[in-house]
């Protein structure tokens, strides 16, 4: 942790705890330390100067510690964020969901008094990220940019494997589209999957450029990836296209590749996108033999209908509730629930966001089937799926326990 470069605000209503946090931040190395009484006062700090760390208060009376997460979710903050509250754990765990919405980087909680101990203990470790402030490479694409990255082949397939939980060995992968850059630079989805969202003309352009070229992966690597299911996210405005399911029938036999062994994952709002045109084009997917999964399970109210509605062979719980299931007990719930009602409905169970051996013994023992997560492997380019030997992950398992 590098404490002399790395900028710290304190945001908190009570000029003890600013003036306490702060001696003990002195006393651990930082010396760049600002300080805030409310979120109003917060908002022109962080305006005005880069942060790495911001430790914020929940309840202030002016502009309180929500707006100020959600003012740090708009503007894409990449450093670290540490609560500072005494409320009941579940507005604490309730909180930490919101930041993750906000895909901010909560590393934990302090309660008051402030305490040296935990504070130290807390910045333990933790990854300073320096972010421009002027371009924090966050932001997101512009549509005339997207439609270059399609039309030069930057935008590739990358595959993250995922585990049989019972024999620990590669089941299948799920395809993920990434840009890559000519300088070699990785751009995130989260940058333009929106974009192309906006546009059912840009947004099938990009669905059938990355479904197509990782066909044709699998199809020149037909030895390696032989037998192994490849899961595809199908948007909902893709569904909207009439032709689509015939498209796609029209790859697989282009590239030699067997319709069921390709899951089209489909999230709930993907469901609710014309729901009437949507079911027929699910169900035409499900005629021409292709597997579906319904995607992100526990987001949204009316997953249990549609699995009652159509004929899906897969529930994937959304990573959102797995990767806290052993600290969350309400998340616990909801992983079990959903496990559980899918396994009586005779459905293939995927737990998606598995980092540790804790969460994964929780999954296996609930039943789950399919283990996918940074716990076996990121997601990988070609190259680097080609170059695992086909049990090199279950080599690893053993080697673990």
């Amino acid at each position: 942790m590098e404490q002399t470069n790395s900028k710290i605000l304190i945001i908190d209503d009570q000029q003890v705890i600013r003036f306490t946090l702060g001696v003990c931040l002195k006393n651990i190395g930082f010396t760049h330390i600002t300080s805030a009484a409310n979120g109003l006062e917060a908002k022109k700090c962080i305006e005005q100067e880069v942060f790495s760390i911001i430790f914020c208060d929940l309840n202030m009376p002016i502009a309180d510690g929500f707006e100020v997460l959600r003012h740090l979710g708009e503007m894409s903050f990449t450093g670290a964020v540490i609560v500072i509250s005494d409320a009941d754990p579940d507005i604490l765990n309730s909180t930490s969901n919101l930041a993750k919405v906000y895909n901010l980087n909560i590393i934990g909680c302090i309660g008051k008094p402030i305490e040296y101990a935990t504070v130290k203990q807390l910045l333990r470790g933790v990854n300073i990220v320096h972010t421009s402030a002027t371009n924090r490479g966050n932001d997101p694409i512009s549509r005339s940019q997207l439609v270059g990255y399609i039309e030069s082949g930057d935008l590739v397939p990358f595959y993250q494997p995922q585990l049989d939980l019972r024999a620990m060995r590669i089941s299948g992968f799920e395809v993920l589209a990434r840009i890559v850059t000519t300088e070699n630079k990785i751009i995130s989805p989260a940058r333009f999957i929106p974009v192309a969202e906006q546009s059912l003309e840009l947004v099938t352009a990009l669905t059938k450029t990355i479904i197509e070229a990782a066909f044709k992966d699998i199809s020149i690597n037909a030895s390696y990836f032989e037998g192994l299911t490849i899961a595809v996210n199908i948007s909902g405005k893709v569904l909207e296209e009439e032709s689509f399911p015939s498209w796609l029938k029209e790859q697989v036999d282009k590239y030699a590749i067997e319709p069921e062994l390709v899951i089209c994952e489909l999230t709930e709002t993907a469901l609710n996108n014309d729901k009437t045109k949507a079911d027929s084009q699910i169900l035409r997917l499900r005629m021409l033999n292709f597997k579906l999964s319904i995607d992100d399970f526990g987001t949204g109210y009316s997953s249990i209908a549609q699995l009652h509605s159509l004929p899906f062979n897969e529930l994937k719980v959304d990573q959102r509730f797995i990767v806290d299931c052993i600290s969350n007990p309400k998340s616990a719930a909801i992983v079990e629930q959903s496990i559980q009602m899918a396994k009586a409905m005779g459905l293939t169970v995927v737990a998606e966001g598995i980092e540790n051996k804790e969460v994964e013994a929780f999954v296996k023992a609930l039943g789950c089937d399919i283990g996918q997560g940074f716990l076996y492997s990121k997601p990988l380019k070609l190259e680097d799926v080609l170059a695992l030997e086909s049990r090199e992950l279950e080599r690893q398992e053993k080697e673990d326990t």
